[in-house]
C-alpha cells in the first residue's frame, strides 16, 4: 500500500515556505497552505507569532516541530485521506493523485483519474474507483 510519508516528503519540497504574492487569490501562504482558503488552520498562530517576533522572508520555512506536525496533519486530512491514499497499492499512482489534488483540488484530481479509467466522473473516491486504480487493466480492457 502507498505511504503518506513518502508522498508528503515530495509535496513538502515542492510547496516551499512562506509567501504573500500580490494578486494571488489564496493570499498569504505557508508551505502551500493558503490563508484565504484555510483561515482556521492552527498553524497560522505559529506563523503569525514568528513573523511578529522575527520577521519573515519569501520562501522562508519556520523551524518549529509543532508547526511541522500541524502542516503534516493538514496535508494528510485535506488531501491524502480524501483520495483514499492508504488504499492505493502503487506509491507512484498515489503520489500523483495526491500531488495533483494539492495543486488543483481533490475533485479535479479524482475526476481526471475517473475519466482515464472510464468511470463516471463524480469527483469523489469510491470503493469502485479504488479497485480500478489498483487494477486499471480490468477497467480498461
Amino acid at each position: 500500500m502507498a505511504n503518506f510519508e513518502i508522498a508528503y516528503k515530495k509535496t513538502n519540497i515542492n510547496e516551499g515556505g512562506w509567501n504573500h504574492v500580490k494578486g494571488d487569490t489564496g493570499g498569504e501562504t505557508y508551505c502551500g497552505i493558503a490563508r484565504n482558503y484555510h483561515p482556521t488552520w492552527q498553524g497560522w498562530k505559529i506563523v503569525d507569532a514568528f513573523k511578529t517576533k522575527n520577521g519573515i522572508e519569501p520562501g522562508q520555512k519556520i523551524n518549529d516541530p509543532e508547526l511541522e506536525k500541524l502542516k503534516k496533519q493538514f496535508y494528510k486530512s485535506k488531501f491524502w485521506d480524501i483520495i483514499g491514499g492508504d488504499a492505493i497499492e502503487h506509491q507512484n499512482t498515489a503520489d500523483t493523485l495526491y500531488d495533483f489534488g494539492v495543486n488543483s483540488g481533490n475533485p479535479r484530481s479524482i475526476k481526471n483519474i475517473q475519466k482515464a479509467l472510464n468511470i463516471a466522473d463524480t469527483g469523489k473516491i469510491s470503493d469502485e474507483l479504488i479497485k480500478a486504480i489498483n487494477n486499471p487493466l480490468s477497467y480498461l480492457l
